[in-house]
């Protein structure tokens, strides 16, 4: 896996908060977002982890 910056953590973790902003109007996306969690960089899962946030 490529390293990623820590300005696209900073991207993905934003995207990421407002997509659960409304989850019924991104439910699409969200799904899409779980099932390629496990590609997701171990950074942004840690910043999710940090601040309690679940998909």
């Amino acid at each position: 896996m490529s390293k990623f910056s820590a300005q696209e953590i900073e991207s993905q973790y934003n995207l990421i908060k407002t997509l659960l902003s409304d989850p019924a109007k991104y439910n699409d996306a969200l799904d899409a977002i779980k099932k390629d969690i496990t590609y997701m960089p171990l950074e942004l899962k840690k910043k999710l982890e940090e601040e309690n946030i679940t998909l």
